[in-house]
């Protein structure tokens, strides 16, 4: 948002260097193209209404900023309005924050520039006082973090200079800002974690701020595909995190979700690299702080160390369990049946292999991967329907493995007047065990 960059002629004395603003993934839905201009402003005013960035009521500037307070600046010209903050330190100068923003001239209720309208509509990560406007950057040197919500009002010579930039930016115009604080994040705390001393490491704020910048780092890292850099990176932030002394329960609960997020990270990594004990381990530490079959990806990953073993049967145990939590989660089906197929192909050439071996042309009795506990619940509840004299119909859930539905099939078959029905395809596919009336 080109906007927020602060004009190149103006002088000051944060440092000038370059930064292009990183998106996150888009939270707002684009708006179409094909939409009146009455549509367009519409679509804008309930967004900003809905993310808390619409201007506040106000008879004019001058009595807007007669409730605000003047920020502390050689020039002037800045007053706030804090509305929420939160309970860390005031934003400092080295640092990066996330947030959402609207500007405004006297008067309008649409802004004239929003991070909204975006293509992504994503919230805006820029370094402090870098490219940013300096009226905006000594507004966020005087706001706490790591969230807040805050009205800025900017007189022309820290916002947009006398000139401005018609027909867009008004000429020496004051102008509001209304801005949402989602995150900040202190640069290079991390790098000067080790040099504080040990009853400074172990302060809750501290330590957070370094873990928070060394997981940004990791998680660098493993994009670039450096996944044992990436582990060096997670495993730095544990040792942080074990250093750290929680002085409530709300910390020490945030602790315990922070390292459940970096164990995660680290069986990732892990796997990346081949290293299926480790990603066991680590989902073994991850179950020390919560009950692992409550973790999908969690549970995903131990079944994927479990594959890379060998060990088919778990591997597909833990699948399951982590499908049964996200039922509709593609990667996790793709992954069973992907599973599947390979273990119906591996247990053909076996079979022909042997056949080979042997020389013979016995007729093969078919058996099903699927265990004993799969059959008896099929078995019992087709007992139950088979008993019943109307008719009847039982959908199944899906998620089952091709050899389960052959199974269900041969079952079925077994009992007078059931009929397994199958309606769709792939993973829209559904089955239903039908009692026709006698």
């Amino acid at each position: 948002m080109e906007l927020l960059n602060m004009p190149q002629e103006v002088k000051l004395d944060f440092k000038k260097k370059r930064e292009v603003f990183h998106k996150d993934d888009d939270i707002f839905a684009t708006m179409d193209d094909d939409s009146s201009d009455e549509d367009v402003l519409a679509t804008i005013e309930k967004s900003v209404d809905d993310t808390m960035l619409a201007s506040p009521e106000y008879q004019s500037f001058a009595d807007l900023g007669a409730k605000m307070v003047e920020c502390v600046c050689p020039s002037g010209g800045v007053r706030i309005l804090v509305i929420e903050e939160g309970d860390g330190p005031l934003v400092s100068l080295d640092s990066e924050v996330t947030f959402h923003y609207a500007g405004y001239w006297e008067g309008a209720s649409i802004p004239f520039d929003c991070s909204l309208t975006t293509k992504t509509g994503a919230p805006l990560r820029q370094r402090v006082g870098t490219d940013m406007l300096p009226g905006l950057a000594i507004g966020f040197l005087n706001v706490h973090g790591p969230s807040a919500r805050f009205q800025l009002l900017l007189a022309p010579h820290v916002a947009f200079m006398e000139c401005g930039a018609p027909p867009r930016i008004r000429r020496a115009e004051h102008v509001l800002f209304v801005i949402t604080l989602y995150d900040v994040r202190t640069l290079h705390a991390a790098a000067a974690f080790n040099d504080l001393p040990r009853e400074e490491q172990a302060k809750f704020d501290v330590a957070i701020n370094a873990i928070k910048d060394i997981r940004v780092d990791g998680k660098r890292l493993f994009e670039k595909q450096k996944y044992k850099r990436a582990i060096k990176s997670y495993e730095q932030a544990i040792s942080i995190i074990n250093l750290t002394r929680p002085e409530t329960e709300q910390q020490e609960e945030e602790i315990k979700n922070i390292k459940i997020k970096i164990f995660v990270n680290l069986a990732v990594c892990y796997c990346k690299i081949d290293k299926p004990k480790y990603v066991i381990t680590m989902c073994e530490n991850i179950d020390k702080y919560i009950d692992i079959n409550t973790h999908c990806k969690a549970l995903f990953y131990y079944g994927k160390a479990h594959e890379m073993l060998g060990k088919t049967d778990d591997a597909i145990i833990y699948y399951k369990r982590a499908l049964k939590l996200e039922p509709k989660n593609k990667d996790i089906g793709k992954t069973l049946a992907d599973l599947d197929e390979r273990m119906k192909k591996s247990a053909l050439n076996e079979r022909a292999m042997w056949q080979k071996a042997f020389d013979t042309n016995v007729e093969e009795k078919v058996v099903y991967d699927v265990d004993e506990e799969f059959k008896k619940s099929v078995i019992d509840m087709c007992q139950d329907l088979a008993g019943n004299e109307d008719f009847a119909k039982f959908d199944l859930p899906s998620g089952f493995t091709r050899d389960e539905i052959e199974c269900l099939k041969s079952l079925t078959s077994q009992f007078e007047g059931l009929t397994v029905f199958e309606e769709g395809q792939g993973t829209r596919k559904k089955i239903s065990i039908i009692k026709k009336q006698t």
